[in-house]
């Protein structure tokens, strides 16, 4: 994951003119004597109405624009930046009532008088789109040149309405307004609403009915039980009534999003994909959706040639096998065909100068409208009962290079340089309101179709709706934290495709789906069947998706207490993430509606790419050069957020506005009067108490959250100091071996130097011999003749030496086996272990029957001596002989015992070896 290098900037932070670009205007009102609600907090019940997107800030470069007091207002944070630096490079402190005096943003002036929801710009640059719940305008942005001028005067832009007679209050909500991807010069829009109404925006400034009517409108309630492009599929005009159905209460709409930026990496049908998806969790698709005139990418139609003329070869070598898929391939070689015949046309910019990018009209055959599919079904098996959707992402699908290169021409250019990393299938991901994040597999791929010319003499049989199936489900809010208007949003990386960043009112996390994808697509591109439920199985149980948390946010710390706090607690803003050469890896998002901004800086990633190495395939290696670890830095620290005083302290009193705003005109005059004890005093003084209770404890509430703030950073200035010293002592126990001053620096220099050199020394060998242990590994070739003679060998001996497990309780039967042989020759292929336990009972036999000897000897040498008796000794054979054999006897053993116990020792340091 990028490394949080730190939270909040100060020139962001109160008091400083970059804070003031968030903070609000308009004063708070007074609270009212009865029930202690101010009446501003009423208004703010439409507020908590709103169900749906929060996107106020957006960005073009390092400018942003940010809705504050439904009021958009413009800002350049390269230059706040730069600003408050050379301001405390001169050594000046900006004081709390100095901060307006350098006003860093400008006004920017719309007629728009609903609450702004979302704002969007153009990929050229030069358009904002600005959305309220049921309206959509278009603001014209005059270069950023124009902005920087000194003047503090609001800025009017030149706004247009679109959609006058069909985005009005009385029509359905707006949920998503995208740009399409592959629009001429970044002017195409599509607009999508809660009653599942899509419409096309082909926007010309020169021709002002652009913004009246659209391209393309088209009812998915009605598109998805279309036969073919005769029915009605066009949206309810504006006074016309929509009765109930129950189509239309499955078919609400969440959210919407394009399947590809249209980039040169992606699929071919990835950018012209339009995909949908209802609060309940339904999933569809629109493929493809074009405006009249569209840019292609460089890859786009080398791909889709490809892909049309391998469908229209096999349509018409297996048209019985294919059945229904027949026209469907037939339709995409129509499309293409069209395509390739037409003469493209050179786009030009505002400057009239020509560039390389080409302009294509929509084939009129097989026709405008695509094609409704889905919804799609969810193979989740029983992790997912509902689903109540907030919102939708896609990350598209890489191209196939082999494809490409098929349907490329001779002279056409191919603008790849480098081998295209990814993953071959779509990834499918939704956000519910709770905060979990699922992700889905599209392995089938979403293509180009059409609905029929006509409809067919016999009902044509149901398409069948593709499968998403279910990877991960990451939970990021708690149960209790889940509020009821929640909305969490999806916002893009700009280094990697795989990964995105989610917004809620309780932070943004950060996700990656980097470590996993490399190893998933080996295993789609690996075409042998045998062991694949293994390896998925391990590649599901390894490490998953990266998770984690950027940014927390307090929803009770920059809450005004005069304001009710249900709705400034939900009210978070999707984040915004862009990259600049004087920002760096910027991340910036807002709460309390727009008041209260939040940023972290991350650390840019070394590399954007995969690196391939022959001999590893431990994806976690390959993320971390994606995303260095802090550890590795000697300049390693922990980021923290600074303090930020709450709102507690700079609020203004509202006892003030109490008692000249919320009494009646009779009531007033008795302020300036002697108290008097009466209803209406009493009543006047609890208000009074109930206000002041309220702010003095929130103020002591803060004061104390205060100190213990600042003991807190005092015990850790302590640990921080006690690590100093730590690292101070174990310095110089490195430079000057013991810990005291040595004056020869140079023999603290050569004795670093020889141990520097024992490291590196020692750090080649390890490497060399992990090399090596690394090419015996990867060596297939079988074993040689030697080494099997030498494995027979040490086998066999280990037979004949090593005593088997089913022989530990050993049987006394060989003893009489001996006893009858008589004459103590063994066989030759008599194991060494039973030689060694004969050996061992003979002996124990023998000391038994000398000490039995001695004892009879003793007992009769009190008797007078004489001859020995023939009942002491049958054989006539002395005492001192007796004991001398057996001396004998036990020495042979013991030669025979460490004999053994050698060769036993020998053998397992060869076995050793030898592995």
């Amino acid at each position: 994951m990028p490394k949080v290098l730190s939270y909040t900037p100060s020139w962001l932070s109160r008091p400083s003119s970059g804070f003031e670009l968030f903070s609000s205007t308009n004063k708070p009102k007074a609270f009212g004597p009865q029930d202690g609600v101010q009446p501003r907090a009423r208004s703010s019940e439409k507020e908590q109405e709103y169900l749906g997107p929060r996107r106020t800030i957006a960005h073009r470069g390092s400018e942003i624009f940010v809705v504050v007091d439904n009021n958009i207002r413009w800002a350049d944070l390269s230059i706040v930046k730069y600003d408050w630096e050379s301001l405390h490079r001169k050594g000046k402190r900006l004081q709390e009532n100095d901060a307006s005096t350098g006003q860093s943003y400008k006004l920017l002036k719309v007629p728009i008088s609903e609450q702004i929801r979302q704002l969007s710009i153009s990929p050229n640059g030069q358009l904002l789109a600005i959305a309220t719940s049921h309206t959509l305008h278009i603001a014209v942005l005059p270069d950023s040149t124009k902005f920087d001028e000194s003047t503090q005067s609001p800025i009017k832009l030149q706004t247009h309405t679109v959609g006058p007679t069909t985005h009005v209050l009385s029509q359905s909500p707006i949920v998503s307004i995208l740009w399409h991807p592959l629009g001429v010069s970044g002017t195409c829009l599509v607009t999508v609403t809660t009653e599942a109404v899509v419409r096309l925006w082909e926007l010309d400034r020169a021709n002002r009915w652009s913004f009246d009517s659209p391209t393309l409108a088209m009812d998915l309630t009605k598109l998805d039980a279309a036969s073919s492009q005769e029915d009605d599929i066009l949206p309810s005009g504006m006074h016309c009534g929509r009765g109930f159905s129950a189509d239309a209460v499955d078919m609400e709409m969440a959210s919407a999003c394009f399947g590809g930026t249209g980039s040169p990496d992606e699929s071919a049908w990835c950018a012209t994909t339009l995909w949908a998806t209802t609060t309940d969790g339904d999933v569809y698709a629109l493929c493809p959706l074009l405006p009249s005139k569209w840019q292609p990418t460089s890859t786009q139609l080398p791909s889709l040639s490809s892909l049309a003329v391998a469908g229209a070869t096999i349509a018409s070598q297996d048209a019985d096998f294919l059945g229904d898929d027949v026209p469907l391939n037939t339709d995409q070689y129509d499309f293409v065909s069209e395509i390739d015949a037409q003469e493209p046309l050179l786009a030009t910019r505002d400057d009239d100068i020509i560039s390389n990018d080409v302009i294509y009209n929509r084939p009129k055959r097989p026709g405008p409208i695509p094609r409704l599919q889905g919804p799609f079904q969810l193979a989740a098996g029983s992790l997912i009962d509902y689903l109540d959707v907030s919102d939708i992402h896609v990350i598209a699908s890489k191209l196939d290079i082999e494809e490409m290169i098929l349907g490329a021409d001779d002279d056409s250019e191919v603008d790849l340089q480098e081998e295209i990393v990814g993953l071959s299938a779509a990834v499918v991901c939704l956000m519910t309101t709770d905060g979990r994040v699922h992700l889905f597999l599209d392995l089938e791929g979403v293509e180009g179709q059409w609905l029929p010319a006509k409809a067919p003499e016999r009902p044509a049989s149901a398409a069948a709706s593709g499968e998403l199936i279910l990877v991960e489900a990451l939970d990021t809010l708690d149960a209790e934290a889940v509020c009821e208007n929640e909305w969490p949003t999806f916002s893009r990386d700009p280094f990697s495709r795989y990964s995105f960043y989610t917004t809620h009112s309780q932070g943004v996390y950060f996700f990656s789906l980097d470590p996993w994808i490399k190893r998933l697509e080996e295993e789609l591109q690996n075409s042998t069947t045998a062991g694949a439920n293994f390896r998925l199985n391990m590649l599901r149980e390894s490490s998953g998706t990266l998770r984690e948390c950027i940014l927390r946010f307090d929803p009770d710390r920059f809450t005004n207490n005069n304001v009710s706090s249900s709705s400034s607690s939900t009210s978070a803003n999707a984040c915004i993430v862009l990259h600049d050469s004087d920002l760096g890896y910027f991340l910036l998002t807002s709460t309390n509606n727009n008041t209260h901004p939040h940023a972290a800086t991350l650390d840019t990633p070394k590399s954007f790419t995969f690196k391939q190495e022959p001999l590893s395939s431990d994806d976690e290696m390959e993320y971390s050069n994606l995303y260095p670890d802090s550890s590795d830095s000697l300049t390693s620290h922990i980021a923290r957020s600074a303090y930020e005083p709450p709102s507690t302290f700079w609020n203004q009193s509202s006892l003030l506005q109490l008692t000249s705003q919320s009494l009646p005109a009779h009531r007033r005059r008795t302020l300036r009067e002697e108290v008097r004890l009466s209803t209406a005093t009493l009543e006047l003084m609890t208000s009074a108490h109930r206000l002041l209770s309220n702010e003095t404890h929130a103020i002591k509430t803060a004061a104390a959250d205060l100190f213990n703030r600042c003991e807190r950073m005092m015990q850790e200035l302590r640990t921080q100091i006690e690590r100093v010293r730590e690292v101070n002592g174990r310095a110089e126990q490195l430079v000057f071996g013991g810990g005291g001053e040595d004056t020869e620096g140079e023999n603290a220099s050569e004795r670093l130097g020889s141990r520097a050199q024992k490291c590196l020394e020692k750090q080649e060998q390890l490497t060399e011999r992990m090399q090596r242990l690394r090419r015996r590994a990867a060596d297939k070739n079988e074993v040689g003749v030697k080494e099997r003679e030498f494995g027979k060998e040490l086998i066999a001996l280990a037979e004949v030496v090593c005593k088997p497990d089913d022989e530990d309780n050993e049987d006394d039967s060989f003893l009489d086996d001996a006893k009858d042989r008589g004459d103590g020759h063994k066989r030759a292929v008599e194991p060494y272990w039973q030689r060694y336990n004969e050996l061992k009972h003979i002996a124990t036999e023998l000391v038994e029957r000398a000490k039995q000897v001695k004892a009879d000897g003793g007992g009769g040498g009190g008797g007078g001596g004489g001859a020995p008796r023939a009942d002491d000794d049958d054989y006539g054979i002395s005492n001192d002989l007796r004991r001398r054999k057996v001396q004998q006897v036990m020495g042979l053993l013991e030669r025979e015992e460490a004999l053994v116990d050698g060769v036993m020792m020998r053998l397992e340091r060869l076995s050793v070896g030898h592995l």
